[in-house]
């Protein structure tokens, strides 16, 4: 157990640093020229390339690290060692996260400016402790005067400049950019209401695919008119006075609220899709109310009570979590972001699996035939 408490904790700091970059980006020049910018910012293809490559040796990092701390047995990790491995795989589609990952951390950057928010190197040095701390299994308050766990650090270091391009300097900005963005993420969770609207509802769903409900595809005629013309039958009956929840039984396509009549019992607005929450939000109580279309297909609804909710530590969390990750979205879609032409022309595919120890790529090759 404490081997996995370990894993686990240290899978949060390397996926948090996965996709994080330098913040100090040098201006473009004539042979360096951007592959983005953000608001007239650049990001050039040489930040971008060392990035990719950076991002790539710390996923070989994560896989040797895995190996040793499970003894060998990646099927203990197998979701997300096969994540990797696609990600090392399609080098273009990796290199597009990061890049915007590098978009968002610049337009972040931009943010706390205009916020007159910043960080202390104490606090990126904190980062960088707690990182390290993790990976060497030597607690923080001790990791500075330990020999062993320094020499890991500076080949750390010497190997990450190696496989990426980068300066020590410029790889330290990654710790910078991880503790602005909890900067920000405080100063704008403090401000998140720990109590939230709840609705207590139920409701009739008439799916567009009920083999694949909340299919990202859009529904084809067919699906839609399906869905449709249940809607009717559903409100022909209801009209008749047969009871809501006979109907829901018979006709829901949400298998576990059809169970019980249709009964959602109480959910804050945040749970529930966007147009359903708005729908339950306003609509007169104890009336049914719809079609209202969602992801999932077209819904008869019925609000039977509302009441302001304070909210559980996890779902407080939750709700700050979504509060960050909506501004940062408010701001990306307000943001001037100009990718330039060309900007995923040969991006890097190296290092690759083929640079991890033999017998790590023995253990991947295995999980994958294993999952064929």
């Amino acid at each position: 157990m404490l081997v996995n408490g370990h894993l686990r904790r240290a899978l949060g700091i390397l996926l948090a640093l996965a996709l994080i970059g330098v913040t100090a980006l040098p201006a473009a020049a004539q042979d360096d020229p951007p592959v983005s910018s953000v608001n007239g910012a650049p990001i050039t293809r040489s930040a971008f390339e060392g990035r990719v490559r950076f991002v790539r040796w710390q996923y070989l990092q994560e896989l040797e690290k895995l190996h040793e701390l499970t003894g060998g047995n990646l099927a203990l990790a197998s979701s997300y060692v096969m994540t990797v491995v696609f990600d090392l795989e399609h080098p273009a589609d990796l290199a597009g996260a990061v890049l915007g990952q590098m978009e968002e951390e610049l337009l972040l950057e931009q943010q706390a400016a205009s916020l007159n928010i910043s960080v202390t190197s104490e606090e990126i040095a904190d980062r960088e402790t707690a990182f390290f701390s993790l990976w060497t299994d030597v607690p923080a308050n001790k990791l500075a005067a330990n020999p062993i766990a320094q020499a890991f650090i500076a080949e750390w270091y010497a190997n990450a400049t190696e496989a990426s391009g980068l300066d020590q300097a410029a790889i330290r900005e990654v710790f910078a950019a991880e503790t602005l963005r909890s900067a920000l993420y405080s100063y704008l969770a403090a401000s998140v209401p720990t109590e939230e609207l709840a609705v207590n509802t139920r409701h009739i769903l008439c799916g567009f695919d009920p083999g694949s409900p909340g299919s990202p595809a859009s529904p084809t005629d067919e699906q839609r008119a399906t869905a449709q013309a249940c809607i009717a039958e559903a409100t022909a009956r209801l009209a008749a006075g047969e009871p809501f929840a006979d109907i829901a039984r018979d006709l829901s396509a949400d298998e576990a609220s059809a169970a019980q009549g249709g009964d959602v019992g109480w959910v804050t607005l945040s749970y529930l899709a966007t147009s359903y929450a708005n729908a339950a939000r306003d609509a007169e109580l104890n009336t049914v109310i719809g079609p209202v279309e969602t992801e999932y297909g077209l819904h008869l609804i019925e609000v039977l009570d509302r009441r302001m909710q304070t909210l559980s530590d996890e779902e407080y969390q939750a709700s700050q979590q979504g509060y960050f990750r909506l501004w940062i979205d408010t701001l990306r879609a307000q943001a001037t972001i100009e990718r330039g032409d060309g900007w995923d022309a040969a991006v890097p595919d190296q290092p690759g699996l083929d640079a991890l120890d033999p017998a790590v790529q023995a253990a991947i090759e295995s999980l994958a035939s294993q999952s064929e």
